[in-house]
């Protein structure tokens, strides 16, 4: 819907925003056209719909045909209208007479006489002129509780003033006492000159003060609820310097002998002359400025604005030759420019004809509290639009809309590669949102088209999309989640490694749908939706490696919690949708959590964890390279498998305190059906564990330690003693039950595959069973064990030891506690050696080190230890020293030894060298045969516009080399680039003038 006129007023009623347009008017609703002289508008949101009340008056002509007087009608826009006049004004100065006519449209007939009537308000009427003196309390003004009534001063005498002016400092109460106006000298060693006189008003019998300003002077206007004792009571200000200054306010001398009052007179300002406008953070420079006090309406010429905006750390620039304030928050700027640059001649802006600054205020709900919150939008679009560069106009879009918390134009992301693998790449991404010109985005939803072309595989298209709502589908609570699309059409082979290299891919339009979902629903209910599509099993490992190593499985599956006190009901739905992957397919599977219920008067615990559902496990299908489908083997567990399986595990525990130490023993059950075993035939498991744990705190603190060369005062040595003995026996054993519920990701699942054929000759030993692993850690103890398969006999104790050295830092009463020492340490005993441990006692131990020498400094150890033949024996160690904003680097050692043998040292570094530039590198290099691993260096410019970077990675693993060209805004909302010990490189103007 579009609507044109001359002149349009635009003011609020509640939620309500009204606009009155009138002469020539013309309204678009799709093909319709409707001509007229007059016509008002009711705009509101309603949901994700606007409701729109339009009433046309006055040689009313729809199509070209001549029509009744008024033509109404009620609408439910998608968007707001587009309203465009010539002129722009507040809200005016009496209610329309259209406003009663839309009433009379809407009142209903006298066969709905039982209805409600609606409500008709009208303006009262204007008070007659008397000679009377005007009241103690000025109309609009409020005295706050317990302050006197400022009362007026007799007929004829004057008014002290002081200040910098004497006599020629003024102040005004103008809008019906809602602001308050100061006239003030600009500089205070020369006075300005100041003069006023009386006008009278054509056809009334008021006059209003006509006040000039010359010499420089300020205008201060206060937000103001009274003024008691020559004090303003104000909100906020807004402060106006210029040379020469006309004012138009109400009359002094009506106001003293009570011919007018402060109501009658809005107050307005005409400045010329090194202007200087400040409204808070925001600056507006100018050469010619009109400005009406109490409707908030001006027009600036030659404009420039410096302002913030939330969720933004720098200022933004707008440059406009002609900078209107239409209304409360609404301001209109023709052929501006925007940019973040603080540059006189900035490296790069946006151009556009008109561009169109709202402000509006909404009622939203805080994710964290659930609250409603009264929170500020500002939405700028425009028509005609041009990005420059260095001058240069590079890109040109008819629309522009966005919500300044976005601080990009168009483009959210560029990158420029090239390597052996790729090729050169250049990877752009667009702000969606912005490219379609959508006028209200929805707020805390980002929406971004990956437009990438890699010269060695093909074009790729892909859109991300990320979420953090109060509600959706009409249902209350908050949401969050992501989706990610992206596909390619690869020409290319896929190089994953040494000996996985020259792979032909199985697809050749590849890519992956992912999408996340997490609703919190009222009444303690949360439903949570994955959906992952992937082409084939190499894709991820190829083009999003990190992501592939570190990330969850791409599942496919729909789940519906309820939390009740200390129980949980989980019904869970899941689907395998990646058959080159083993997973079980759940339908559905439902699980009863129930944590730490009382019995007795708390000296029992209970916990429980019961489920029922229908499983069915599909193993992984064998590659179709030929290559690779020879040293495919299935994992130990995998078995096509499925029927029903329920289980309930109960646990009692009963802690008892002997005065230091804490002991609870426990004991637990558990009885299970699995529907099908590895043999094809129904089993059912039972299960008895027993065990006792127990803890003892000690501490002891030394005030005499002092030392300034290793930093610290005073210290106090914490531990905690802790100790668990388990006996578990089981009517199954665990080869018997496939492996229902994984227990590893994809990745690893399929890195063990490759490491059975390479390592051990396709049969995988026992000892690096990772369900083995996960049955020594002592797994099935638990209620809420991850996987029901795991358990079996078992005989365990575990002693552990934590400890905390701990001293005081900081300045001179205002020391804080600090760890200076950490040491965590465990290990496991196991009685029936020969049984659970591969005839060792002793079993697997850990330790966990960090010795935080300074504030930035800390060096860091762990280790991990089996004592069988060719157990697992791994050992780090390093340093690392962190300085935000400065940088940080680490140097390490791993050392491995048993199924594999390997020590690697590990390094990398990030450094400021000075305000221009940074410095980034990177190595792992195996001290064994293997040699080199790989490095990355890169070198950034920091620049007043932006970053740019310069880098090179080398992968001798995959024997790869690139080279990475980037630029990133400054202004950008998401960085990556910049990061110096966990603090990015502020915007432009942050720190000043750079």
């Amino acid at each position: 819907m579009r609507v044109r006129g001359q002149s349009v007023w635009r003011w609020r009623q509640g939620p309500i925003d009204l606009y009155w347009l009138r002469g020539d008017c013309r309204l678009t609703l799709g093909e319709q056209q409707i001509l007229c002289e007059e016509t008002l508008l009711k705009v509101q949101r309603q949901g994700d719909t606007i409701a729109v009340e339009v009433l046309a008056a006055g040689a009313v002509e729809i199509d070209g045909r001549s029509s009744s007087k008024q033509w109404y009608s009620q609408l439910q826009l998608e968007s707001r209208p587009a309203i465009d006049a010539k002129q722009y004004r507040g809200a005016p100065p009496q209610p329309p007479p259209l406003l009663d006519a839309m009433a009379r449209w809407k009142t209903p007939t006298r066969s709905d006489a039982g209805a409600i009537q609606p409500a008709q308000f009208q303006s009262p009427a204007a008070p007659p002129i008397t000679n009377n003196p005007p009241a103690a309390n000025p109309p609009g003004t409020l005295t706050p509780e317990g302050l006197p009534v400022p009362q007026p001063a007799p007929p004829g005498q004057p008014i002290e003033r002081d200040g910098p002016l004497g006599d020629n400092n003024f102040r005004f109460l103008v809008g019906g006492g809602a602001q308050a106006v100061s006239v003030l000298p600009r500089n205070p060693s020369i006075p300005p000159q100041i003069s006023f006189r009386q006008h009278a008003i054509a056809g009334s019998l008021q006059s209003e003060s006509i006040i000039v300003a010359r010499g420089g002077v300020t205008v201060i206007i206060q937000d103001a609820q009274a003024e008691i004792n020559n004090q303003i009571f104000d909100v906020g200000a807004v402060e106006l310097s210029a040379d020469r200054i006309v004012g138009w306010m109400p009359s002094m001398n009506g106001l003293l002998n009570g011919t007018s009052t402060l109501g009658e007179g809005d107050g307005e300002l005409y400045l010329e002359g090194d202007i200087v406008f400040r409204q808070g953070d925001r600056v507006i420079y100018a050469e010619r400025m009109y400005y009406n006090v109490a409707q908030q309406y001006g027009m600036v010429l030659q404009a420039e604005v410096l302002t913030s905006i939330p969720q933004y750390e720098g200022m933004v620039r707008l440059k406009a030759d002609v900078l209107q304030q239409v209304s409360q928050g609404e301001f209109v700027a023709f052929d501006a420019a925007v940019t973040t640059s603080r540059l006189g001649v900035p490296r790069y802006w946006l151009q556009s004809n008109q561009l169109r600054l709202s402000t509006r205020e909404e009622l939203t709900v805080n994710p964290q509290t659930g609250l409603g919150e009264i929170t500020r939008r500002n939405l700028v679009s425009s028509r005609n639009n041009y990005v420059y560069l260095a001058g240069l106009p590079v890109m040109y879009w008819p629309v522009f809309t966005t919500d300044l918390k976005r601080s990009n134009f168009y483009i959210t992301d560029i990158g420029i590669k090239n390597d052996s693998i790729f090729g050169a790449q250049l990877l752009v991404d667009f702000d969606l949102f912005q490219v379609l010109g959508i006028e209200e985005p929805p707020a805390g939803v980002e929406w971004t088209l990956s437009t990438d072309y890699l010269s060695e595989r093909g074009p790729a298209l892909g859109t991300y999309a990320q979420y953090e709502v109060p509600g959706m589908w009409g249902l209350p609570g908050p949401v969050k989640g992501e989706l990610d699309i992206w596909g390619i059409n690869d020409e290319g082979l896929d190089y994953l490694g040494v000996g996985r290299s020259d792979l032909t891919p199985e697809e050749d339009l590849r890519g992956r749908a992912l999408l996340r979902h997490r609703h919190y629903l009222p009444n303690d209910f949360e439903f949570i939706a994955e959906v992952g599509l992937l082409s084939d099993r190499h894709f991820l490992e190829q083009y999003l490696e990190n992501e592939w190593d570190r990330d969850k499985d791409h599942d496919t599956a729909l789940r519906l919690r309820k939390y009740y006190l200390n129980n949980m009901f989980d019904l869970n739905l899941g689907v395998r949708t990646n058959e080159f992957y083993t997973d079980t397919n759940q339908l559905p599977r439902l699980d009863h959590y129930g944590l730490g219920g009382s019995l007795l008067g708390d000296r029992l615990t209970w916990s429980m964890h019961n489920q029922v559902g229908y499983a069915d496990l599909e193993v992984a299908e064998a590659p179709i390279d030929p290559v690779e489908a020879a040293s495919f083997t299935t994992l130990p567990g995998e078995t096509d498998a499925e029927g029903l399986v329920a289980a309930t595990r109960q646990e009692l525990a009963a802690p008892i305190n002997a005065r230091i130490m804490k002991i609870v023993p426990y004991v637990s059950g558990e009885a299970a059906y699995f529907g099908e075993d590895a043999t094809g035939q129904d089993l059912t498991r039972l299960l008895g564990q027993a065990g006792v744990r127990t803890s003892i705190p000690m501490w002891k603190h030394y005030p005499t330690v002092q030392s300034s060369l290793l930093n610290v005062r005073s210290l106090a040595h914490k531990m905690e003693w802790r100790g668990d003995f388990f006996y578990a026996d089981s009517s199954a054993d665990l080869d018997e039950i496939p492996l229902y519920d994984p227990l590893d990701d994809d990745a690893q699942e399929q890195f063990r595959r490759r490491l059975i054929f390479d390592n051990f000759g396709g049969v995988l030993p026992p000892q690096y069973d990772p369900r083995t692993y996960a049955f020594r850690q002592g797994l099935q103890r638990n209620v809420t064990s991850p996987s029901l398969p795991i358990a079996d006999d078992l005989m365990q104790a575990r002693l552990g030891l934590n400890q905390r050295w701990q001293t005081k830092r900081g300045l001179a009463g205002r020391e804080r506690i600090v760890d200076l020492i950490r040491l965590d340490m465990d290990v496991l005993l196991f009685p029936e050696e020969d049984r659970d441990n591969f005839g060792e006692v002793l079993g697997p131990a850990r330790y966990d080190f960090r010795y935080h020498a300074g504030d930035r400094v800390t060096f860091l150890s762990d280790g991990y230890f089996d004592f069988f033949e060719e157990g697992l024996r791994s050992i780090s160690a390093g340093v690392m020293s962190s300085r935000p904003g400065l940088g940080n680097v680490y140097v390490g050692v791993l050392s491995l030894e048993g199924p594999i043998s390997s020590n690697v040292l590990r390094s990398a570094i990030d450094y400021r060298l000075n305000e221009k530039w940074i410095l980034g590198a990177g190595a792992t290099v195996d001290l064994g045969v293997v040699g080199n691993v790989g490095q990355t260096f890169s070198l950034t410019r920091i620049g007043e516009s932006g970053l740019l970077q310069l880098g090179i990675n080398v992968d001798s693993g995959r024997d790869n080399v690139g080279f990475v060209f980037s630029f990133e805004p400054r202004f950008w909302p998401k960085r990556k680039l910049g990061n110096l010990g966990g603090q990015l490189i502020p915007p432009p103007g942050v720190e000043g003038l750079e």
